[in-house]
């Protein structure tokens, strides 16, 4: 009795260990995953995210958690967050009868590594395009991000708005 359960505490032991090998950690993925998106011209250019915040066929999905989101972003993205973001993305593309009425799809985090892995998702759903963009950029280019915050609660809901606000080396 004791031989087999040490037998299968060996076994079990090996197989972990050899499955354990193929893990691959969340940095080394994102990094690899950004790597081939931005040589396959799937990193988008400001310029791109500027114009698919105006256009009809695109969507600009902030993948980053809600205080991210209400820290700063960008207006006219929308957030589907991380947790069911295929669920999200769906509302915001989709017409009532589940058909895709925006083809092209831009992926927004801090520094695309969470977009990175979510765009695989985005492309197995039949999205036309799916690009990846940082927020690091967007910022650092001086484009102008809102913010949810205020001096008290969030209070979204109550129309308060402060307008834009720039990286500090943006101001003149």
């Amino acid at each position: 009795m004791k031989l087999k359960a040490i037998l299968l505490g060996l076994t079990l032991g090996m197989a972990s260990t050899l499955l354990a090998g193929d893990f691959v950690s969340y940095k080394e993925l994102s990094t690899k995953l950004k790597k081939e998106n931005k040589k396959a011209g799937n990193y988008a250019t400001t310029d791109e995210v500027k114009k698919a915040l105006k256009s009809k066929s695109w969507v600009v999905a902030d993948v980053r958690t809600m205080e991210e989101w209400s820290a700063a972003h960008m207006k006219g993205a929308v957030r589907v967050g991380r947790q069911a973001s295929e669920k999200g993305v769906a509302l915001h593309a989709l017409d009532d009868d589940d058909k895709l009425v925006k083809p092209n799809l831009i992926v927004v985090c801090n520094s695309a590594a969470r977009a990175s892995i979510e765009a695989q998702t985005f492309r197995q759903m039949g999205f036309d395009t799916v690009k990846i963009y940082d927020l690091y950029s967007w910022i650092d280019e001086c484009n102008p991000v809102v913010t949810k915050y205020t001096v008290k609660k969030d209070k979204g809901g109550m129309n308060l708005k402060f307008g834009d606000f720039y990286a500090e080396h943006c101001k003149k």
